[in-house]
């Protein structure tokens, strides 16, 4: 029989990723060797550097994966960047200064060049970035923006109604010039409009000549519910957020601790 899909999706963190940021490797490898070789391509899409998702591969997984990183901004397929989209760069030389001066948010920039983290930062949260932008420089301060086009900014505050204020302020001073998208952990994206994992989906559909009905994604967050609406089979995993799970048509039977993007794979691939 022929599997029901001709690409599949996963987000990493809450979905594809154990909460301490491991997977079965041999697993994944068994099960990403039989769906190449059905000529099912799968994708990788976070809203994360690309450095930071290529850590978790090995370099044979690596060239058999493509990648959607930056929500949906950048797009690679082994060396070769398909789709590098940024924000524009007149609206973030205004929006740092009003994030830093007039909000008080210290911003996390994801550069085409590397990720910018500011000295500023406590110990833990320097070490939490680090982690995730493995290609990364620290900088004493913003006043002068590093020489570089710009993915997305983020930044990191625990209180949800101080963050819907904050994005209130954003999006009256730069109304349609920029999208807030949550990523999980406490972290807001500030991001392209119309530019998200979705968008770059759609892209590489149409890239290989395929639709919506040849699309199966997994998601846990809010990040993930546009390409959780694209696809016509989507799953969320039973950990998500609200959210994702509204959208999605299939709930994912264990969570991601118990691998659960890899249950629901093997199941397809046993019957098919």
């Amino acid at each position: 029989m022929t599997l029901p899909f001709k690409a599949v999706a996963f987000d990493m963190d809450g979905t594809f990723l154990r909460d301490d940021k491991h997977f079965d490797q041999q697993r994944f490898a068994n099960l990403l060797d039989q769906l190449t070789t059905q000529g099912i391509r799968v994708i990788v899409a976070s809203g994360d550097q690309y450095e930071n998702l290529a850590k978790y591969f090995t370099p044979a997984m690596i060239n058999q994966l493509i990648f959607v990183c930056e929500n949906g901004a950048y797009v690679r397929q082994g060396e070769q960047p398909l789709l590098v989209k940024t924000l524009d760069s007149q609206m973030v030389a205004e929006l740092v200064p009003f994030m830093i001066k007039e909000l008080g948010i210290t911003p996390l920039m994801a550069g085409v060049k590397a990720g910018y983290l500011s000295r500023n930062l406590s110990p833990e949260m320097m070490k939490w970035m680090k982690f995730y932008f493995p290609k990364h420089v620290v900088v004493d301060n913003f006043d002068q923006l590093p020489d570089d086009q710009f993915f997305q900014i983020s930044f990191t505050i625990d209180d949800e109604e101080e963050v819907k204020r904050l994005l209130a302020q954003i999006e009256s001073r730069f109304p349609g010039k920029v999208k807030a998208t949550p990523s999980g952990n406490g972290s807001v994206d500030l991001t392209i409009p119309g530019v998200d994992k979705a968008f770059a989906l759609r892209y590489l559909l149409d890239k290989w000549g395929l639709s919506n009905s040849d699309l199966m994604v997994f998601g846990d967050g809010g990040n993930d519910v546009t390409m959780l609406q694209l696809a016509d089979t989507s799953w969320a995993m039973p950990n998500g957020g609200a959210a994702a799970q509204s959208v999605a048509n299939h709930q994912v039977p264990v969570d991601n601790n118990h691998d659960g993007v890899l249950v629901v794979l093997d199941d397809y691939l046993r019957k098919n």
